[in-house]
């Protein structure tokens, strides 16, 4: 289990460093700090009236796991204030600029691994920056959990923006964004706290909801058929590290270096993420053994998550001459079953797809090569927004990078001014189409490109 944790502790620490946040150093000055230790605001069921507000239903569900909190204290940037605190088990950060524009914006991080200390996640170095220097007050939420646990992320920060209205007064508009799984997070909110914010972006975003853990059991079960182990999963007690560390490496080879099980396992990987595109490789590389992570820490798949995901539907394809056949593949890869109970819109709105009913604007930015949170999420999400008669709402853009989360300044901070212009103006911005051939995506929006970019493809 400490192996599993370690592996996804890379993923964890791999969002914070890619999204340009530094590590704060604790600080108690540098700007007016206030500490509040208030109840939680989190939301009531049925739109209950709560402390003279109408709020949504809650959407996260404990694990019943006691946390602490991480002390949330930092130094603002030049030209702010730093308000920190905690609203329950959550800790949380506010950086108020001393020429505030009367305009909030809410930060949802990403996955912070599985430990029970909670701790705020700033947002990324650049926009942050960005939201300061041009009047903007930001606020983030640690969360009371940690683990995949977007519907806590939701509500933890819609309490988040309850305690900033308490002190400082409405904002005259507020925007969300988030990061990986704070990208589910935003599309859980706009979806379901639909009068709560004007306006969304999201960062490699995790936007199919439980998609992403049906991707990474997917992951899981055809490396287990390309490579013709059989994993203990399901099995009390199984330690899968010395699997997926020492054996599957053996039979599949390095990601740059493949056996013909190793081409396989990556053909596959490659057509259900989105097919050829630039940096495929880099994000395959750096994904490889990480991917399986959760299935090392949970290997009898009883966390809510695993017990929700499912592959029992979804159609393989490979490529040819690769010794293998779809119908061999989808006949012969393990299938897994969810559990009814876990994967219920009603009692776990945050363990079941997304349903694209957004009804403010959505701008997305998300790497050609991750292979942690798919580019092919943006995909899914496409088709949800469109069959809810909501397309108008939702601007794409792909960005040319390897790996996870990996935006540089000008591509954050264009995308975050357009989706104010868009807010406020109604000037909507650029976008792509990003459910055909990816090989040209991102050319108009990636800036600058990066070393080793294949350019346009005719």
């Amino acid at each position: 289990m400490a192996l599993g944790v370690a592996v996804l502790m890379v993923v964890a620490c791999a969002d914070e460093a890619a999204t340009g946040t530094p590590a704060e150093t604790p600080a108690q000055g540098n700007g007016e700090v206030t500490r509040t230790a208030t109840p939680t605001a989190t939301a009531a069921p049925g739109g209950e009236s709560t402390g003279g507000q109408t709020t949504p239903r809650t959407l996260g569900t404990s694990a019943g796991t006691p946390t602490t909190a991480k002390d949330p204290a930092f130094v603002a940037l030049d030209g702010a204030s730093a308000h920190f605190g905690q609203i329950d088990r959550a800790a949380y950060r506010i950086e108020m600029p001393d020429a505030w524009n009367g305009e909030l914006v809410l930060y949802a991080h990403g996955f912070a691994g599985f430990g029970t200390e909670v701790s705020v996640e700033s947002p990324p170095r650049a926009l942050r920056q960005y939201l300061v220097t041009n009047g903007y007050a930001w606020a983030a939420s640690s969360y009371s959990e940690n683990g995949y646990v977007p519907g806590i992320g939701a509500d933890d920060t819609l309490a988040l923006k309850r305690h900033f209205v308490e002190e400082f007064g409405e904002p005259e508009r507020t925007y969300i964004a988030g990061a990986s799984m704070g990208g589910n997070v935003v599309a859980l909110a706009l979806e379901n706290q639909a009068t709560e914010y004007d306006g969304g972006l999201t960062l490699c975003g995790a936007l199919g909801g439980i998609e992403q853990i049906d991707y990474l059991a997917s992951w899981v079960a055809v490396a287990e058929y390309t490579s013709g182990l059989t994993f203990p999963i399901g099995e009390p007690g199984a330690n899968l590290a010395p699997v997926f560390l020492t054996e599957l490496p053996r039979i599949l080879g390095a990601p740059d270096a493949p056996t013909e099980r190793g081409r396989q396992f990556a053909s596959v990987m490659n057509l259900l993420t989105g097919g050829p595109r630039p940096f495929f490789v880099e994000g395959f590389r750096e994904q490889y053994i990480v991917n399986f992570g959760l299935v090392m820490i949970d290997p009898e798949r009883k966390l809510l998550v695993n017990r929700a995901a499912t592959n029992a539907d979804t159609v393989y394809e490979i490529g040819e001459g690769l010794g293998m056949t779809a119908a061999e593949l989808n006949a012969g890869v393990r299938r897994y079953a969810s559990d009814a109970a876990a994967r219920n819109a009603e009692t776990h709105p945050d363990a079941v797809p997304t349903t694209g009913r957004i009804s403010v604007p959505l701008l997305t930015l998300h790497n050609t090569g991750d292979l942690f949170v798919p580019i092919s999420m943006e995909q899914s999400y496409r088709a949800k927004v469109e069959a809810a008669g909501r397309g108008d709402l939702l601007v794409q853009r792909a960005i040319r990078a390897g790996g996870h989360c990996k935006f540089s300044e000008p591509e954050l901070t264009a995308a975050f001014a357009d989706l104010v212009a868009w807010v406020k103006d109604g000037t909507k911005p650029k976008g792509e189409d990003l459910t055909g051939d990816l090989m040209n995506a991102g050319l108009e929006f990636t800036n600058p490109l990066r070393a080793g970019d294949p350019g346009g493809v005719e």
